[in-house]
């Protein structure tokens, strides 16, 4: 029996037709599922911890990258698989994992049954992130996006953030401390990348791999504010190599600090603030993946 946590509001209400050919596709199997759904922030994890030890054959999250993550924390560091069925805005992570976007094509990866062990990234060993945590440019975005979904929503919504947040942004002077060495930049951003992708398709990292037991970590220093809408396509594109003062370096856990307290962006959540401490969690999670 399959447990499925699934979110309604993810993606817009696409997630309900993703439920639905998930269901169907059950049905047609002969697979029997539990259905729950979630009702309010952080309520996926509360019901993926109910299920662990239940001898569920897969934990399933039918969502965003949001309710991934909560899933994600419950379940880490148990012998529970996370089935992934991609319903959100972003849907980052199964890159990663190279899950099907379509959900009957994912739901079969998961009706296949292999999986493997994944990493994580953990800030002070207690938040927990699949795709990228970081500070800087990004941070604003989200906030500002966030600020106009009153009467925005989708693609328009996030670039109308970016807009906003081109005209108010100051850079962030970091400090990172790893593999021995002290890094002090001034940067529009600074990713820590256990997965390829954020912001709902930015390739921050594209040969990342979430099972080397290292972070990417991508450092874009300062440019001029009217550079940004010309450099962030390039990060779609997975084109750093062509990003002028771009950064990059590989490392299992680095200190970073800030010369003021700056937010951080962990999977297109704001969540504490520096300094942190960031380090990986190896094989801490087991997910349904194709062979």
């Amino acid at each position: 029996m399959y447990y499925i946590i699934f979110n309604p509001t993810a993606g817009a209400g696409r997630s309900a037709k993703a439920l639905q050919v998930v269901e169907q596709q059950l049905k047609e199997h002969k697979k029997e599922y539990k259905l729950v759904q979630t009702q309010y922030p952080n309520h996926a994890q509360e019901l993926a911890h109910d299920a662990v030890g239940m001898g569920y054959d897969g934990i399933l999250s039918v969502g965003g990258d949001g309710t991934l993550l909560e899933v994600a924390e419950a379940i880490r560091g148990t012998d529970e698989v996370l089935g992934v069925i991609p319903a959100g805005t972003g849907n980052d992570f199964r890159h990663s994992i190279d899950v099907p976007k379509q959900p009957a094509q994912a739901l079969d990866v998961i009706l296949a049954g292999h999986h493997c062990s994944v990493d994580i990234g953990l800030i002070d060993d207690k938040k927990a992130f699949l795709n990228v945590a970081g500070t800087g440019f990004d941070v604003d975005v989200i906030k500002n996006t966030n600020r106009v979904r009153r009467f925005l929503t989708g693609g328009a919504a996030y670039y109308l953030g970016i807009v906003m947040s081109i005209i108010g942004y100051k850079n962030a002077t970091i400090e990172l401390k790893t593999n021995g060495d002290t890094i002090r930049r001034t940067v529009l951003l600074v990713a820590v990348a256990n997965g390829r992708r954020y912001g709902g398709g930015l390739q921050i990292s594209p040969q990342a791999s979430v099972t080397d037991g290292k972070f990417n970590v991508v450092l874009i220093n300062r440019i001029a504010k009217w550079r940004i809408l010309i450099e962030l396509p390039k990060l779609q594109r997975g084109e750093l190599e062509k990003i002028p003062g771009l950064e990059q370096f590989m490392c299992r856990e680095l200190a970073m600090s800030s010369t003021d307290e700056r937010q951080l962006d962990i999977d297109g959540e704001i969540f504490g603030k520096t300094p942190v401490k960031v380090r990986i969690a190896r094989n801490a999670l087991n997910v349904f993946c194709p062979k």
